[in-house]
């Protein structure tokens, strides 16, 4: 088991040396800083050596006791440490300062206090002691590393043979190849074909009869299922289709409750029994003609669970004969419930195809120029790919990890490795090759089930609270890191994205390398199910629950005295006191993920648990916030059940925290939350503890920020707010309540956003509120903006236009305005626009250009007869006041109109009149709107000169409410929308008739047309 040692070395051994010396001549001396660099240059790169010698020599015993004690004295030491921190954090919480000096790398929680120490030996309490004793502990047994060297007879310098694997500059962006099926054409239209045409049930009552894809691990069972399930001829046969995934343990409620999502496209509540949730599905199915349901990674032993089965699939029914279940699995032995008349087994790939499907990993990416380099590549390829045994997930797994190295020699010692057409060996030499980073993230996913849908932002969050991710780097963010490594294993396809059913992204790993993640970290990752009753091994530091109950597992679990993590992956139905009571008491956990739903309370042990670093409460009831948990000061992670109303004051207490899941909009005197990486919403107020300053040493924040209610705040607040150092903020909105007084001052609002500068690497950006006529010196400046393709404006009521810079829209793909009710004119649109809303800016008049001449159309598109028809119509079912306030805002339209054209408003008094009498009759309303529309229509077709809308061809989104615009000028606009998807035309006036056939045939992408309220609306056109 040379291999799994070497997994386990490189999980841990690794990165503890590197942390250890970024600071090793400070606290241990210069020359024990010598002996540990000696250490990494010399021993690490033996290990696999040393395994192997050790086995000839009969001193592997010796050996795996020496890498047990170095990893026992590393974690020791780390704890040490972490209560170190701890006590500073505990001593600044309560005093309000810190004592002890800040370092440039603030994301270390291991070596941060070890400067504090080494400088102050003279003066050491007992933790003090016991620290530098730990640290010399540790120092002796990495000693011994060498001497163990000596003893199986080692060389110094003596290396295993192979390319030298670069410790991995993780890519911010990474290639992955699309999706591309190649070499099971064939299998998929017999497939198609065996679905979609009828065949008998014998002696069945079902409505539904199976197929199964049966074939070994890795030979594309589930891609090849995807294909047929995606295909357009699948599509068109069955009304219904679902895919759900069992990968081995079969949960009757679990999996029901994923049918049924899959049907309704969305989320379905847990109902808490079973019963229900099949009546449910069972009403969904009942009325579908045909349904196709694939059920992947299918697992059954003949003396397995037939009853369970059985159960799972009593809801399926539909109206018609016809429907079909589609199966993969490894073996040929089915539930009878599945009615599988049909077996489909998948063979190994032809040479030919299986060369063409490696070759497609292994040269993706970056192009090679040197054509040389290409033909030698070309012929090591194929003796590579004839050594795969034909398995496509071997194909991908060595093909992928090649085309980051495109060199003979790596390709070489490829060629070289043992065994390739085994897919385990083949997946296990594509691990190796990993960053030790990487393969530590990488085997703490074996924590999670087959077929788990692994969320990467999640995951991130738990590889960083960890430890597994740990970064001085300033510049960048620590979860973007995680992030890149997250990337970088998709790369090497062990992770596969799935697009959901909300159109969110979901990642999968394949059994066989979730096998590889179980058998690597075995030592230390370990998850307790029902019906696996296996003994907890004493290493075990990360553990997973999928049990019922954990009452009976609370003693096994307490033995475990190197627990790290608790993550519950399924609801257990225990009370949460009665449960962690006794398990909190290891007060060494650094994450626990709850899920729960009996319990309203967190119990107070949870305050004992001082190196916890991810509290997840989502998936439970509890409302109950102990005080305890405030006192958690290592805490980065704090994500609540939505039972959670309020928030204590003393929350801003744990000053590490990153990420804060809810309800920071409520917490007072967040500014000391320096370190928060997210703060969606933020409303400034009056009160103590809620000023706009509270923003100003938060620079650390990111993703998208809501500053609302800025009539709070004073001239000082803004400058002291930094916004422009928020240098990771991606969304922006600024705003003031449109409620505000009426009187303020437009230059204070002008003052305001000048000092409320942001950053210049701003994506999207929203002003709402705003009452200044003019835009503040930021905005104007050419360079500012590089990188913002949303801008948005609502309630801006003074603004007359938008920025006239080019550059500030050069990237802009989507353009809103809302309630600008001053705005005259657009500037000319970006050329990349694919989205533009336009949206009560009624003295925006979008006119063709020939239509100011056109006078002998005016008296047909001002004819009103039909329109008095359409109008009493309309209002009948209005109530009076309502009928008053369209009335009124037509009004309000119309003398704003008039005042920009500087028209005699004097006829307008009867309309008035009409409007202000008390008694409001129906019937001279609406003479009185005809009035008003009739005078409207004659100001925009009386204009001397047209001002069309002219959008770029890229444009995919056009929604246009309570504006003007004319049949010529929206002919004109829509004139070569090739790329439109979506019209949406609201409260219109001016529109009297669409398009013609020849302008609307040219919209050949369109998928969504919208049209509400436009009253005067007489012909469709050419639709």
């Amino acid at each position: 088991m040379t291999v799994a040692v070497m997994a386990v070395l490189q999980m841990v051994a690794s990165p503890i040396l590197k942390k250890l010396l970024t600071d090793t001549s400070t606290y241990l001396g210069v020359d024990m800083a010598s002996e540990l660099h000696d250490l990494e240059t010399t021993i690490m790169p033996q290990f696999e050596l040393m395994i192997d010698a050790a086995n000839k020599n009969n001193h592997r015993a010796k050996l795996d006791k020496w890498i047990q004690e170095l990893k026992q004295a590393f974690f020791s030491a780390e704890d040490l440490l972490d209560d170190y921190e701890y006590n500073r954090l505990e001593s600044k919480a309560k005093s309000g300062k810190d004592p002890l000096p800040r370092h440039a790398c603030t994301t270390s929680t291991i070596m941060k206090p070890v400067h504090f120490v080494s400088n102050r030996l003279s003066n050491m309490s007992s933790n003090n002691r016991k620290l530098i004793r730990q640290l010399k502990e540790l120092k002796a047994i990495l000693a011994k590393g060498k001497e163990f060297r000596d003893l199986v007879c080692l060389p110094a310098g003596n290396t295993a043979e192979g390319p030298v694997v670069q410790a991995a500059v993780v890519p911010q962006v990474t290639s992955i190849p699309p999706p591309n099926v190649i070499g099971r054409d064939k299998d998929r239209d017999n497939i198609i074909n065996l679905l979609t045409k009828q065949v008998g049930i014998e002696s069945s009552s079902a409505t539904y009869s199976g197929l199964a894809i049966i074939g070994a691990g890795g030979m594309g069972k589930s891609t090849l299922a995807q294909y047929v399930y995606n295909d357009e001829r699948v599509k068109e046969h069955f009304d219904v289709r679902m895919w759900v995934c069992i990968s081995r343990r079969l949960d009757v409620e679990r999996h029901t409750r994923e049918i049924i999502e899959s049907v309704v496209e969305g989320e379905c509540p847990r109902l808490g029994n079973l019963d229900p949730l099949q009546c449910k599905l069972r009403g969904l199915l009942q009325n579908s003609k045909k349904f196709l349901l694939v059920l992947d990674d299918v697992w059954f032993e003949e003396s397995g669970n037939e009853m369970e089965w059985e159960q799972l699939l009593r809801p399926l029914v539909s109206e018609q004969t016809g429907s079909k279940v589609l199966v993969t699995s490894r073996s040929n032995i089915l539930p009878a419930s599945l009615y599988c008349n049909k077996i489909v087994p998948l063979e190994k790939m032809e040479d030919a195809e299986f060369l063409t499907l490696f070759k497609n990993h292994a040269f993706s990416g970056e192009e090679i120029g040197n054509c040389r380099l290409r033909q030698k590549l070309e012929e090591i390829a194929e003796k590579i790919a004839n050594r795969l045994g034909r398995s496509p997930l071997a194909a991908k797994t060595v093909g992928l990890q090649l085309s980051r190295t495109k060199d003979t020699t790596s390709w070489n010692y490829a060629l070289k490795t043992d065994n390739l057409n085994d897919p385990g060996r083949a997946l296990l030499w594509s691990y190796d090759k990993l960053d030790p980073r990487l393969q530590r993230c990488f085997l703490y996913c074996s924590l999670y089930p087959k077929g788990y849908r692994y969320n990467m932002r999640e995951l991130v969050h738990l590889w960083i609270a960890e430890g597994f991710i740990d970064s001085c780097n300033e510049n960048k963010r620590v979860e973007d890191i995680g992030k890149d490594y997250f990337s970088e294993l998709v790369s090497v396809s062990f992770f596969q994205s799935v697009t959901e059913i909300n159109s969110t992204t979901s990642y999968v790993m394949h059994d066989l390398i979730h096998d590889l993640t179980q058998s690597l970290s075995i030592e230390h990752c370990f998850t307790l199910e029902d019906d696996k009753m296996a003994e907890i091994p004493s290493t075990v530091r990360h553990l997973s629950v999928r049990v019922e109950s954990m009452i009976q597992h609370k003693q096994s679990i307490c033995k475990l005295h190197h627990l790290r993590t608790i993550i519950c992956i399924d609801p257990i139905i225990d009370d949460v006191s009665d449960v962690f009571s006794q398990i909190l008491r290891n007060s060494k956990l650094r994450v626990l993920y709850l899920s729960v739903f009996n319990s309203g309370k967190l119990p107070e042990s949870i305050g004992e648990q001082k190196h916890l670093r991810y509290l997840n409460m989502v998936n439970t009831w509890i409302s109950e916030l102990p005080r305890s948990l405030f006192t958690l000061y290592h805490l980065q992670f704090l994500k609540f059940s939505p039972k959670v109303e309020n928030l204590p004051e003393n929350l801003c207490n744990l000053s590490k925290l990153w990420y804060l899941e809810r309800h920071s909009l409520y917490v007072p005197n967040i500014g000391k939350l320096t370190l928060l990486q997210e703060l969606s919403y933020f409303s400034v107020q009056k009160q103590k503890g809620y000023e706009l300053w509270q923003l100003r040493e938060m620079n650390g924040l990111g993703g998208s920020l809501n500053v609302t209610h800025l009539e709070n705040v004073t001239m000082d607040e803004v400058l002291e707010s930094n916004l422009h150092q928020k240098t990771h903020l991606e969304s922006l909105q600024l705003g003031w309540s449109y409620m505000d007084d009426i009187n303020v001052e437009d230059s204070l609002h002008l003052k305001i956003l000048e000092g409320l500068m942001p950053p210049p690497q701003l994506r999207d950006l929203a002003i709402e509120g705003y009452r200044s006529a003019k835009y503040p010196g930021w905005f104007l400046e050419d360079s500012h903006f590089e990188n913002l393709e949303n801008f948005v404006l609502v309630n801006c009521t003074a603004l007359e236009s938008l920025p006239t810079n080019a550059e500030l829209f050069r990237n802009c793909c989507s353009l809103r305005l809302k309630n600008v009710p001053n705005l005259k004119t657009l500037p000319c649109l970006p050329a990349g626009l694919k989205t533009l809303s336009i949206a009560k800016c009624p003295l925006l008049i979008f006119v063709s250009s020939v239509e100011p001449e056109q006078h002998d159309q005016w008296e047909d598109i001002m004819n009103t007869d039909q329109l008095v028809s359409n109008l009493s119509l309309i209002v009948s079912g209005f109530q009076v006041s309502d009928t008053r306030d369209i009335v009124s805002l037509e009004f309000s339209s119309l003398e704003q109109l008039m005042a920009l054209m500087d028209a005699d408003m004097s006829h307008l008094e009867n309309i008035r009149s009409v409007i202000e009498r008390k008694e409001f009759v129906i019937k001279d309303s609406i003479n009185a709107w005809i009035c008003c529309h009739k005078e409207r229509m004659r100001l925009i077709y009386g204009r001397n000169i047209g001002l069309p809308l002219v959008p770029t061809s890229e444009l995919t989104q056009l929604e246009l409410s309570s504006c003007n615009i004319t049949d010529g000028a929206l002919a004109v606009c829509l004139n070569g929308l090739t790329s439109l998807e979506i019209l949406r035309l609201n409260e219109i006036m001016t529109l009297t008739t669409l398009p013609s056939q020849e302008v609307l045939q040219h919209l050949t992408n369109l998928t969504e047309l919208d049209i509400k309220s436009c009253w005067c609306l007489r012909s469709l056109g050419g639709l």
